[in-house]
């Protein structure tokens, strides 16, 4: 009993001992020590917590809440999203409606019966439907992205207003300031939920674009093996063959139920395009109403200035119907208003304008030309024709060969009246009959080879062939009737064009050219659309792209043939943009504004220069050349300069003197040496001077500069002239000077003014000498007008019986005054 107490006391001492270490060590305090870097974070861990925001001190809650406002409208006006969601909600459910009516379509086409120019308006109808989707899906992604910043901002200022409440609180604050503090948390707040609503809708909305990429990407996916397969199954035939029994019992009266529903989905697909285009449906109508008043304004004034200029009848028929020429402009422009546009409405447009045409040729054309393109249209309508009994195979197959018949013996009947035109018709209109033949010629060898193709069972092929040749031969026709010379030389008589001086004193050049380059871009046109109508485009682009973006490496050299097309295009674009220019300036301002002689050349040389240069800086930079490397270049050319390069950019340098100080300008008669001609061309290296002689003397700039050059034209075109004359001592001085001086009069190419004078020059012991000095303004025929005067001197001395005798020799003439 006496153990327990011990035991118990020495427990509590024990207890008691460790709690006061314990409370030691808590007082004690901490030793030095380099802060430590917080630890990394790690995938698992929470996210650290931002700092609370500094509440805004009472003194400055009045001014601060205004500026909290201002930036609460300026968010809202900045994150406005009413426009782009309106536009997209407005916009999608048609392309979702459109994009699984195509999906449909594209996974309903069989392996077997699938054709080309199906699979073709399908892969023209994705792409309109990606192209009309990417702005909203752009727009979507710019709103969505200006959302998460404006939401970062009101979530700042929503905790600086609200650590400001209770600050505010805390301080004893005027209830007024905490009642305006809590108004700005609440704007904060509302503005916050408004952003965010809007935000989920415009997320909603991104998903929706999306899953139309998703879509459309699935069905470019079948689209690819459906394509390839039509085009194998071109090769393979289709149906028997037309001589076959197995034909005529159950091919003529068969029914394709997928041309049927083929027929049906074009139909939709037209609708549902034009619905859609509504805005540009009445752009075009604008545009052709303003080509009806241009055409009517072009009429008036050729009516004006008809019979003062060669070649207006022609353009005078065009202009005639402006109406029928501005409908057929317009739909040839159909592209610039029907962005992607499916196929039946490139067949529609083709139909309307048949008619526009067929009138337009019947004007412009030549008369036995006529027929010829007024029969193709009409093929090319009844082939539009055929194409409604696509349903019925066999009834199609039918037309198809009766069409091709029909063809081949049209063809065969204008060769043989017209095998002799090229060598009847006038020289003018041959180069349009050779292309005519030529034409004609491939059309009937094509034609054969599609009625073998077609009566031997290969109905899709001979289709093919047949629309791609009848589309070619009318866009053809089209093409040919707008690009007649007539019609750009009327409209060079439309202002502003007219009234420039450079188009009316050369209007008949200037609508030469453009009308060639009008050719040949009508020719690369006429191609596309060519391969447009036979589905081939898409492939042809493509193709044209790979070889456009080929290259081939040499070592470290890489060769591009896109850097080397581009490169030769930008100097072309150059050298055509100097002469332009060039043109403009002698033309335009050079005529209009009284400069001194030999400075528009100057000035038109400098330009030529100056857009040379910077073609071949820009050529160089858009291969990818680095131009800071042209300064080793540079460096090595300076030290060549130094040893063999002096006399080049010597010249040079003298032929800049030469251009801008203008001693010697183009035109002038100058003289070195014993050589006496006109300036012809100052060059950046020589000068070219045509000589008396007739020579082409060339004269290295440098020596303009470092030799004496005579000018006889600098500051005027007059020059002096000196006949000496050598006479006996016994001449009477007076009657020789009035003989004289009347022998300068009656020259003609003598002036007036200075007056002619002659001078007594020496006295000698057996001789006396005289000197008659002229002035001329002809510089290039002085040398005449002195063997004139010598010839009428010797003539009139003679007839008077005064010993007088010219020089043969005489010294040179005096300088001009």
């Amino acid at each position: 009993m006496k153990r327990f107490p011990d035991c118990l006391l020495r427990c509590l001492l024990a207890a008691w001992l460790m709690l006061a270490v314990q409370a030691g060590l808590a007082q004690a305090p901490p030793a030095p020590a380099a802060p430590a870097a917080p630890p990394a974070a790690k995938p698992g861990d929470a996210p650290a917590v931002p700092e609370a925001p500094a509440a805004i001190p009472v003194p400055d809650i009045a001014v601060q809440s205004e500026n909290a406002m201002l930036e609460i409208r300026q968010l809202d006006n900045r994150g406005r999203m009413e426009e782009t969601l309106v536009s997209a909600e407005r916009g999608l459910p048609a392309l979702e409606r459109e994009t699984g009516f195509r999906l449909r379509e594209v996974r309903q086409l069989r392996s077997a019966s699938a054709s080309l120019d199906t699979v073709q308006g399908l892969e023209e109808a994705l792409r309109d439907i990606e192209q009309r989707t990417a702005p909203l899906r752009r727009d979507l992604t710019r709103v969505a992205l200006q959302s998460d910043r404006d939401l970062k901002e009101l979530d700042r200022l929503e905790a600086v207003w609200k650590a400001t409440i209770e600050a505010a609180s805390a301080a004893a604050a005027p209830p007024e300031v905490i009642d305006r503090a809590r108004d700005i948390a609440r704007t904060v707040a509302q503005a916050k939920k408004r952003v965010m609503d809007g935000r989920a809708q415009v997320l909603a909305l991104q998903g929706r674009a999306s899953d139309i990429g998703t879509r459309i990407a699935d069905a470019r996916e079948l689209l690819a093996g459906a394509s390839e397969r039509a085009v194998t199954r071109l090769l393979y035939r289709d149906s028997p063959p037309v001589w076959s029994a197995e034909y005529w019992s159950g091919e003529v009266d068969s029914f394709s139920d997928e041309a049927r529903n083929n027929l049906v989905n074009q139909t939709n697909t037209l609708n549902d395009y034009l619905r859609t285009r509504e805005s540009g449906f009445i752009l075009h109508l604008v545009f052709f109403g303003l080509l009806v008043v241009m055409f009517v304004a072009v009429r008036n004034r050729m009516d004006a200035v008809q019979g003062t200029e060669e070649a207006l009848p022609g353009s005078r028929q065009i202009f005639d119907m402006p109406i029928v020429s501005a409908m057929l402009f317009a739909m040839l422009c159909s592209s610039w208003f029907y962005p992607r546009p499916p196929r039946a409405l490139w067949l529609l447009i083709g139909v309307l304008a048949a008619g526009p045409l067929l009138v337009f040729a019947r004007r412009v054309v030549e008369a036995r030309i006529w027929p010829l393109l007024a029969s193709l249209v009409g093929f090319y309508l009844a082939d539009r024709l055929r194409a409604l009994f696509a349903p019925l195979p066999g009834v199609h197959r039918v037309l198809l060969l009766l069409e091709v018949l029909g063809l081949m013996l049209f063809v065969l009947t204008w060769l043989r009246r017209n095998r002799d035109a090229p060598h009847t018709v006038p020289p003018e209109q041959r180069f349009a009959w050779r292309i005519a033949l030529a034409g004609v010629r491939a059309a009937l060898l094509l034609s054969v080879g599609i009625l073998a193709v077609t009566a031997s069972g290969y109905a899709r092929l001979g289709d093919l062939l047949m629309r791609g040749l009848l589309a070619s031969a009318y866009t053809a026709v089209v093409l040919y009737a707008l690009t007649r010379e007539g019609l750009v030389r009327g409209l060079l008589h439309v202002p502003p064009i007219s009234f420039l001086a450079g188009v009316r004193r050369h209007r008949a050049t200037i609508a030469m050219r453009l009308n060639t380059w009008f050719k040949r871009l009508a020719f690369l046109l006429w191609v596309m659309l060519s391969l447009q109508a036979t589905g081939f485009l898409q492939q042809a682009l493509d193709w044209a792209g790979e070889v456009w973006n080929a290259s081939w490496a040499i070592g470290s050299l890489s060769i591009s043939i896109r850097e080397i097309s581009l490169f030769l295009l930008i100097l072309w674009t150059t050298w055509m943009l100097s002469r332009l220019t060039r043109f403009l300036l002698e033309e335009e301002i050079f005529s209009r504004v009284r400069l001194d002689r030999g400075l528009p050349y100057a000035v038109s040389t400098t330009v030529h220069y100056i857009i040379l240069l910077s073609g071949l800086v820009l050529a160089l930079t858009a291969v990818g050349v680095d131009m800071t490397k042209f300064t080793i270049v540079a460096g090595a050319l300076t030290v060549g300069v130094g040893f063999g390069l002096q006399n080049i950019v010597n010249n040079f340098v003298s032929g800049l003197i030469v251009l801008f100080e203008r001693p010697v300008k183009v035109g002038d008669t100058i003289q070195i040496g014993d050589m006496v001609g006109r300036v012809q061309h100052i060059g950046i290296r020589a000068t070219i001077v045509h000589s008396t002689a007739g020579s082409e003397v060339i004269i290295p700039n440098g020596k303009l500069i470092a030799d004496q050059v005579t000018n006889w034209t600098l500051s005027s075109q007059l020059r002096q002239i000196a006949v000496p004359v050598i006479t006996k001592p016994d001449v009477s001085v007076l009657q020789l000077k009035t003989i004289l001086l009347d022998i300068a009069r009656a020259n003609r190419q003598v002036l007036e003014v200075p007056a002619p004078e002659m001078l007594f020059l020496k006295r000698g012991v057996d001789l006396f000498e005289f000197e008659l000095r002229v002035w001329t303004a002809d510089v290039d025929a002085w040398l005449q007008v002195r063997s004139d005067l010598i010839t009428a001197i010797n003539e009139a001395l003679s007839n008077n019986a005064l010993a007088a005798a010219a020089a043969e020799h005489p010294p040179p003439p005096p300088e001009t005054v």
